[in-house]
């Protein structure tokens, strides 16, 4: 082949090269295998600009959107990336490995901006990022006199976002966030000198949701953890951000921090493959307007109590608004009367040398870090009064109210003169013996007090003989004799073997004059104690039980002479022998050291047996098995 047809055939493979590109990138970036080397350092150019991320330097760092008006930041921030992955185009891919530095060399030209308007808990960021990347690629074969080929990319990428502060605490603030991406690649390529040139370009939207976390460090700077994920157009896409921000002035802020950013877009047609990482670090600069205005600092005072006597404590304090809370206040005190100490926010008023008027105590509140806006003061008044001729005020109370003969009460006065004026006390009875002086005194309770009431007068008088007196009454109740238990002897059960249970005829006549003789004793009680031998035993009840309610029976029912079943109480009192045993017991207290014997049989339970009442149910041991025969 000649050298025409040589530099023809080369031309014409370079076209077909150069239309496969540009018909690539109707889908997205050409194949980095296809172009030549400089066009090759070109491409990775293209990979996605940073998603919207918060304003690197919010208004205020620790995360307050301002207030209910509206604040706006505006930031101009840069990437530095380095990118790694695969792009290609038609079926053709080719790894990318690139530096900053690589991306950096073919910029041509970049708009980075991210607005974030804020009101309330209600965030809306928005981030715009155009960039432009041109290489010039010399064609190997002049032909036609094109000596080169010029490639050039664009890039825009439109974020916006709405989100809503989930928590907004002192050391922690957590915004929520979801939105859309939206893509748009184009790609132009021109021979050179003839200007003959194609363009494509492709686009796609993404949505988005995600979370922004901020840590306050101080009143000037803060830490930003954000991240989001997305898919739609492209398969996926995620990023995560963390940035250090710092506010220069009010208005003016500044970040930096990292970025780490993937995206993996395939369309269904399978002509274009974008599965890239870029990360590096970013930087930015924000300025900030909008929102309410600083709130000056407040204070207010209130004197306690309002009026008072000379000499009579004052009690001022101050309470502060809109001061910074971390910061730490002084504070100043002052009076239009009277000495004023104290450094806090409680100062306290010496009226004594006061006469008769009207008085304010001021305080004043500064923050010695603040240049500005660092102070409030506030004032509170009070009354100085003439001090009347008041008597003093008085109660009295008595410890123990109810004593026996013998025993003794305290009765104690609280008094008090609104002049503060010294007291002296003197006390009174109308029975028992009292003694004692000054806030106490001691009554004690005498046999001629039984059953009365004593009452015991304190008085209080100041030293202008102003007096006041409270009294305290002490009941002394009348005395009570006590009564014991009579033993009115026994029956035993021991004559009937088959029926230990049952009132013989012995039994029976000591009963008939039991009954006589309780009779003869209108009041009282009578304790019928049954008791039970250690051999037997009963599987429904113990026979103690059970005989003192069959005594009860013969005494309410069968006897000759009915006694009132009310006054008869059987009671069971263990395991003494074969027998029942009879106490009375009069009305009244029982003396000291005496104590029914037994306890009260239930009569629901334990029934009173009449001569046709069947036996209870008696469980005997049973006999020991005989002894096995001898060998």
């Amino acid at each position: 082949m000649n050298s025409t047809c040589k530099t023809l055939f080369m031309a014409v493979a370079a076209t077909l090269t150069l239309s496969l590109c540009m018909t690539a990138f109707a889908q997205g970036p050409a194949d980095v295998s296809t172009a030549t080397p400089e066009a090759a350092g070109a491409m990775p150019a293209t990979a996605p600009a940073p998603d919207p991320v918060p304003n690197p330097m919010p208004q205020y760092p620790t995360g307050s959107s301002g207030g209910g008006d509206w604040r706006v930041g505006i930031s101009i921030y840069g990437w530095f990336p380095g990118l790694h992955g695969t792009v290609g185009a038609r079926g053709h891919d080719a790894s990318v490995h690139e530096s900053f530095s690589d991306v950096f060399h073919v910029l041509k030209g970049i708009i980075p901006i991210a607005v974030e308007a804020d009101k309330g808990r209600f965030v809306m960021p928005v981030d715009f990022l155009w960039m432009k990347l041109g290489v010039s690629n010399g064609i190997p074969i002049e032909d036609f006199s094109q000596k080169s080929l010029d490639t050039h990319i664009t890039e825009s990428i439109f974020t916006p976002k709405l989100g809503y502060r989930l928590y907004d605490g002192e050391h922690l603030k957590v915004d929520a966030l979801g939105g859309l991406r939206y893509w748009y690649v184009s790609l132009s390529n021109t021979l050179q000198p003839s200007g003959l040139g194609n363009s494509r370009s492709v686009n796609w939207v993404d949505g988005l949701g995600g979370a922004r976390f901020i840590l306050p460090l101080s009143e000037k700077a803060a830490i930003t953890v954000a991240g989001d994920a997305g898919a739609g157009g492209a398969n996926l896409d995620y990023q995560i951000l963390g940035l250090l921000n710092f506010m220069v002035t009010k208005k003016l802020g500044m970040a930096l921090g990292w970025r780490y950013l993937y995206v993996d877009y395939r369309p269904s047609n399978k002509q274009f493959v974008y599965d890239l990482t870029t990360s590096g670090a970013i930087a930015g600069f924000t300025y900030n307007f909008g929102g309410k205005p600083p709130v000056p600092p407040t204070a207010s005072c209130s004197a306690s109590p309002t009026e008072v006597f000379p000499g009579d404590p004052v009690s001022a304090t101050i309470s502060t608004q809109n001061f910074n809370p971390k910061h730490t206040l002084t504070y100043r005190w002052s009076s239009t009367g009277g000495n004023v100490s104290g450094t806090g926010t409680t100062g306290a008023v010496d009226t004594a040398a006061l006469t008769p008027g009207s008085y304010s105590v001021t305080a004043t509140a500064t923050d010695e870090k603040e240049k500005k806006g660092n102070v409030a003061s506030c004032s509170a008044g009070f009354a100085v009064k003439a001090r009347p001729n008041y008597p003093p005020t008085a109660s009295c109370s008595a410890s123990p109210t109810t004593i026996g003969i013998g025993q003794t009460s305290t009765v104690n006065i609280t008094a008090s003169s609104p002049e503060n004026r010294p007291l002296t006390y003197a006390w009174t009875s109308t029975g028992g013996q009292l003694s004692g002086s000054g806030t106490s005194a001691t009554l004690a309770a005498t046999n001629a007090d039984a059953g009365n009431s004593i009452t015991v007068t304190g008085t209080a008088t100041d030293d202008h003989g102003l007096s006041t007196s409270c009294t305290a009454s002490v009941t002394v109740p009348p005395v009570v004799s006590c009564v014991t238990i009579q033993d009115w002897g026994e029956c035993t059960f021991e004559k009937n073997p088959k029926k230990p249970w049952r009132v013989d005829n012995d039994c029976k006549d000591t009963l008939d004059k039991l009954a006589l003789r309780l009779q003869e004793m209108p009041n009282g009680k009578l304790d019928v104690i049954g008791y039970t031998d250690e051999k037997e035993v009963v599987s429904e009840q113990t026979l103690g039980a059970q005989r003192s309610v069959n005594v009860k029976y013969y005494l309410t029912t069968d006897g000759p002479t009915k006694s009132d079943a009310t006054r008869i109480e059987p009671r069971q009192g263990g395991t003494k022998g074969q027998a029942t045993h009879f106490y009375f017991v009069g009305p009244g207290t029982l003396c000291s050291g005496q104590v029914e014997e037994g306890s009260v049989v239930d009569e629901n339970a334990v029934k009173g047996q009449s001569r046709t009442a069947p036996a209870p149910k008696t469980k005997h041991k049973k006999a020991a098995p005989a002894p096995p025969p001898a060998n």
